[in-house]
């Protein structure tokens, strides 16, 4: 099936001259579920950008466990480096897709021209950086300040539908707490009546500002 970058945010809101400039230098690549994209510190002349589709974002540490730091919706999925002329990208994490994915990948030499050339797309990779960056100072926060509680309401707090659509193991993992502290903590929370659950199965929030004090930092 063939794709084009004019079908997907944030390159459907380029000018058609920079549209084309942009998607004469790119292809595009299909993952499936459960499939990694890139491993940690792998460099590439390509620069990846998710199109559509759920990405996981981990790292492994020395006892070969996995560190989850996010799911990426849409974005980059390499960092931008002005000064290097020759496009080169490496992986910060290791990517696995969580569903059917489409990413598209821009050629580094040929992208570090255009960037320099045009203003317009220029703008618009640098408010893609701006989003990553938002990434990774969240994941600092949920991993580095807040504690398992502060973490489970930060999350139902931004991100209800996404813990709502995966396993309380799988919830767990990616909150990089263990599956009892998860439970005893959404126990805890429909107790003091700021949680509840519905018909489905799904969590709802009752008190929202309750749930925002619980992570807020003064």
């Amino acid at each position: 099936m063939l794709h084009n970058l004019e079908s997907f945010a944030p390159f459907n809101r380029l000018e058609s001259g920079d549209l084309q400039a942009l998607s004469s230098i790119t292809t595009f690549k299909t993952f499936v579920a459960k499939e990694i994209v890139l491993y940690e510190n792998t460099q590439s002349n390509m620069l990846y950008f998710l199109c559509e589709g759920l990405l996981k974002l981990y790292k492994v540490n020395r006892f070969e466990n996995e560190i989850f730091l996010g799911i990426l919706e849409n974005g980059l999925l390499l960092d931008l480096n002005l000064d290097d002329t020759q496009g080169n990208f490496v992986s910060f994490a290791n990517i696995e897709a969580l569903q059917d994915c489409i990413i598209a990948q821009i050629n580094g030499e040929n992208l570090h021209a255009l960037l320099h050339s045009n203003p317009r797309i220029l703008a618009l990779f640098f408010k893609e950086t701006t989003k990553k960056l938002n990434l990774f100072e969240e994941v600092i926060q949920k991993n580095l300040v807040f504690d398992s509680t502060a973490k489970i309401a930060y999350t139902l707090y931004f991100h209800l539908d996404n813990f709502n659509a995966h396993k309380k193991s799988e919830n767990a993992s990616f909150l990089n707490i263990q599956p009892e502290t998860l439970s005893r903590t959404l126990t805890k929370l429909h107790r003091e009546n700021i949680l509840t659950t519905n018909k489905q199965g799904k969590i709802e929030i009752l008190n929202l500002q309750k749930l925002y004090n619980i992570f807020k930092q003064d």
